[in-house]
């Protein structure tokens, strides 16, 4: 006896989305199992399910097997090979019975009366109703050993879920506004009615060489009330973490979905141009502290994001640049790269380099900035020095010393002037040998 599970019997149905592609789904489903039934049709699974990652509670499953026949012409008519069907005159209103004896280079039917045989009919083909063993939608076939239960519990993992953040930033004077979306894609081949659902954040490792669910790029952008709560709750779990929504939420088979996560107001920022011999132009960058003191603190997951400037004019907002984030820990800087600026001249030169007759290399640099605007630009230029054994010998501005082969110069550079950025060190270029 065949017992049938449908997704409308859920008492409860969870989903755990994860960067990478793929999800865990979590559902308790209601049965009248009355211990006569040696098969269950498990239906309403995702279309791809893995099968090899799924747990069962309140069964004793024998064999386990996924089905799922599209149902098409040629799917059909296999179906009712030896079988009875009917052809259909629509001139003579007249249907006679044949048996189908072949569909594999055209339809074959015997007369049941007469036993001829008709090759390719012209007129109607008619089925009887569809068979029962033909499976429309992803099931997963359980032979059991009879129990009475009223009670069953499955998990599993499917491909074909994704999610990512999305950010937009109102960029104010010294202060701006975010919001966070939340982009989930459902391409598992299922609906997900009334679903719980949670995402995690973080790199989990999967052994399997899996394609990636690539995310279209819909981003809700939207006048967000900052007054009210997220929708997602945040806590730490197993080393990454977890973003629980708030309520339930139906997640339509081939939907993308956005959801509001995260919503600040007035975080402090810093604006600059950045600069190094490698680049053409200065770049823009706006740069944050993901701190509690900033307004933040929060662990930001990785994900896109929009920055729109106010118009003074006219109160408009108008989009001046996008970035890509990486999952994000609380106390971490934030570096935004916003685009080219277009009155910023700069250039970077080796003045000269000479060695003397005790094998120390002398090497004199220029950065030259030219401010074209109409208000005071701060700079960050950066300088790889790939020489060993280096000191600074003479400098124009101040500098730090981030790495040991990386200075970096913060220089304010007031409005249509040009400013000057010299420096020259000494490389110790000299052969020691050391006796044993």
């Amino acid at each position: 006896m065949t017992y049938h599970s449908y997704s409308k019997d859920a008492e409860e149905l969870a989903l755990t989305i994860y960067n990478d592609g793929f999800g865990v789904v979590k559902e308790k489903r209601k049965v009248n199992l009355t211990g006569e039934e040696t098969e269950i049709q498990y239906l309403d699974v995702a279309q791809l399910i893995e099968t090899d990652s799924i747990l069962v509670e309140g069964l004793n499953i024998l064999e386990l097997n996924y089905d799922y026949d599209l149902v098409s012409k040629s799917k059909l008519l296999e179906k009712y090979i030896d079988q009875n069907v009917f052809l259909y005159d629509k001139e003579k209103n007249e249907r006679k019975e044949y048996r189908l004896l072949s569909v594999a280079s055209g339809i074959v039917l015997e007369n049941t009366k007469t036993k001829e045989i008709i090759l390719d009919p012209k007129e109607e083909l008619i089925l009887p109703k569809l068979p029962g063993e033909l499976i429309v939608k992803p099931a997963l076939i359980w032979k059991i050993k009879p129990s009475k239960n009223d009670q069953i519990n499955v998990s599993y993992l499917t491909k074909g879920m994704e999610w990512e953040s999305n950010y937009v930033v109102e960029l104010k004077e010294k202060t701006f506004n975010l919001s966070g979306w939340v982009n989930i894609q459902n391409n598992a081949g299922t609906t997900f009615a009334n679903v719980k659902v949670k995402l995690i954040a973080g790199d989990v490792n999967r052994v399997e060489d899996g394609d990636v669910i690539g995310l279209e790029d819909h981003v809700l952008y939207a006048q967000v009330d900052y007054s009210e709560k997220p929708s997602f709750e945040e806590q730490s779990f197993a080393d990454y973490h977890m973003y629980t929504l708030q309520h339930k939420t139906t997640l339509k088979n081939n939907q993308s979905k956005q959801i509001n996560f995260i919503q600040v107001e007035e975080i402090p920022y810093k604006r600059y141009y950045s600069f190094n011999h490698y680049n053409d132009k200065a770049e823009i960058k706006i740069e944050f502290e993901n701190k509690q003191a900033q307004k933040l603190g929060l662990p930001l997951p990785k994900g896109k994001v929009k920055v729109y400037q106010e118009d003074i004019k006219d109160g408009s907002l108008e989009f001046i640049g996008e970035d890509r984030i990486d999952h994000t820990p609380k106390n971490e800087t934030v570096e935004l790269y916003l685009g080219d600026a277009f009155d910023i001249v700069c250039e970077g030169n080796e003045i000269d380099s000479y060695k003397d007759e005790k094998g120390i290399r002398t090497v004199e640099w220029e950065y030259t900035i030219k401010n074209n605007k109409e208000e005071q630009a701060l700079m960050k230029i950066t300088h790889d020095i790939y020489d060993r054994n280096w000191t600074m010998k003479d400098t124009s501005h101040e500098y730090k010393k981030e790495t040991s082969n990386k200075i970096v110069f913060w220089v304010e550079v007031a409005a249509d002037t040009v400013e000057e950025v010299t420096f020259e060190y000494e490389v110790d270029e000299r052969i020691y040998i050391t006796k044993s």
